[in-house]
């Protein structure tokens, strides 16, 4: 077999054919499940906001805040990037943004497989990745996981020529890690892999741009909002979203990466080729699929290293390491796209090795069935969900956006709110800055707490005016409409959306009332 670097050798001065079929493929099926809508999750009408708040010169805020406090949580990466497109258009452009960062993902992956692993494995990991569910769902999403995969390839990218670390590799790793601070992973793999080349000056050099982006970043988070908890804080917290379920201890982090491991393993990474996944528990062919190709990754990953290890192993193992420790509530495969293509990498560098290993007769037939049935489950389900696409498409062109029913309903109270309520109405609700986007008002986010005059009293402390009880989370169910009920004198039903069940506005009133409250959803 042709060792990695005659690879790179032979690929040093090939066309660009070959990738640019993969680029146009991927943007092909991206087109094909382009979903028009906005992506009903809270951080991407918090992206929005974010961008619009710099792009209106108002700095870095939660302008759908109270107060429009400085923001805190996410890096300024992103909202960066849609500050800059909104000055050239809205929602569908910054879809295209995240399709041209999922495009040129496909590109990076091709010329770090063809530099790493050859010409030939680098056509099959690159197109796996352009295939991948997965990729093609974030390429429309109003997300930070486009760039931020894309900023990560790149980083690797940097380093294939010469393999030092040098000024645009820091400067790629500081933008990675500033569009998520999950680019921590490449800062710390600059460094070791400083280290490790004896260079002590490109080292110190790494070592500091990796204090000033972290040191610097956590220090504008407290002075910024210094009662808000950290990543850290959040890091040992069992479950960020049930404060009360208190923080895991020392000993519990090997099980924690345990689980989240077999996660990964047993479902996100198999689901991100279109495997057949649950919330809880396990698809047994699919866990099977999962074991499968990581231990090709594996292997192809050990085999590699012990010949020539590079930055990319550092950054697979160093990333790996680092989503193995969040909570398992976060473990996803959303986290797992920006590291997926270079796992990829080292799979097909696995397959061939297995080729060797198992000879010439069964390696083949190994290689073509784990190959064919990743290739056939990510068609299938891609084309799954075109119709439905292509349908939804057309629907948003009609002018009825096809929003799921719950989230439909939430556009049209904050619409309804737009219109109806005072300028300046405080109203809480649970994805507060998309309510802002679609009803320009401002609101907080209701307490995360069982106690329900825990609740009510964050409700008057934010000053809120009206409360929305919606059906977007289980967070309602189980924090707001508790406190609703045992505080009924203190809400009244003003619109409602959806029928009994949907979605019901209230206002909070300075005072108690006699009149009881209808039955809510």
């Amino acid at each position: 077999m042709t060792s990695e670097l005659e690879g790179a050798r032979i690929d040093s001065n090939h066309t660009g054919t070959a990738p640019a079929i993969l680029v146009a493929v991927h943007v092909l099926l991206a087109l094909l499940v382009f979903e028009p809508t906005l992506f009903p999750g809270a951080d991407a009408g918090h992206y929005m906001v974010l961008g619009e708040s710099l792009r209106h010169g108002m700095g870095f805020r939660d302008i759908q805040l109270p107060g429009s406090p400085l923001h805190a949580k996410f890096p300024p990466g992103y909202p960066i990037i849609l500050a800059v497109a909104g000055w050239f258009g809205g929602l569908q452009l910054f879809k295209a943004v995240s399709l041209a960062f999922a495009a040129g993902s496909v590109w990076l992956t091709y010329r770090i497989a063809g530099t790493l692993v050859g010409r030939k494995s680098a056509l099959v990991a690159a197109g796996l990745f352009a295939i991948s569910p997965v990729l093609l769902d974030f390429s429309h999403r109003v997300l930070s996981e486009a760039a931020f995969t894309f900023l990560l390839l790149a980083a690797v990218a940097t380093t294939l020529g010469d393999r030092r670390i040098g000024a645009a590799a820091l400067g790629v790793a500081g933008a990675a890690f500033f569009t998520r601070t999950a680019g921590l992973a490449v800062l710390v793999t600059f460094t070791v892999w400083a280290l490790l080349s004896h260079d002590r000056r490109r080292a110190a050099t790494a070592l500091a741009v990796a204090l000033v982006c972290v040191v610097g970043w956590a220090m504008y988070q407290h002075l910024a909002q210094p009662a808000q908890p950290g990543y850290l804080d959040e890091l040992v917290r069992k479950n960020p979203y049930v404060p009360e379920a208190g923080n895991v201890g020392l000993a519990e982090f090997p099980v924690r990466a345990a689980r989240n491991m077999w996660r990964y393993v047993s479902s996100e990474l198999p689901g991100s080729f279109g495997f057949a996944t649950v919330r809880r528990g396990t698809v047994a062919a699919t866990a099977v699929a999962g074991v499968a190709l990581s231990a090709l990754a594996l292997f192809g990953w050990l085999r590699s290293a012990v010949r020539s290890l590079t930055v990319a192993h550092l950054l697979v193992a160093i990333y790996l390491g680092l989503i193995l420790l969040w909570p398992t509530v976060w473990t996803d495969r959303r986290f797992l796209l920006p590291i997926l293509p270079l796992l990829l990498v080292f799979g097909t560098l696995g397959a061939g090795a297995l080729l060797e290993t198992v000879g010439a007769r069964v390696g083949p037939v190994l290689v073509l069935l784990v190959g064919g049935v990743v290739v056939a489950s990510s068609l299938v389900s891609v084309a799954s969900v075109v119709p439905g696409r292509v349908a939804c498409q057309a629907s948003y062109r009609a002018g009825t956006p096809c929003d799921r029913p719950q989230y439909a309903e939430f556009y049209a109270m904050a619409r309804w709110a737009a219109e109806y309520t005072p300028a300046g109405s405080i109203i809480a609700n649970r994805s507060p800055a998309t309510f802002f986007l679609f009803s320009r008002r401002q609101g907080d986010l209701y307490p995360y707490s069982r106690d329900p005059a825990v609740v009510l009293r964050g409700l008057e402390d934010m000053g809120a005016d009206y409360v929305v009880v919606d059906r977007l989370s289980a967070t309602t169910a189980m924090y707001l409409i508790p406190a609703v009920a045992a505080n009924l004198d203190r809400f009244e039903p003003v619109h409602s959306v959806g029928g009994e069940d949907g979605t019901v506005l209230l206002r909070l009133l300075s005072a108690p009332r006699t009149a009881s409250l209808p039955r809510g959803p």
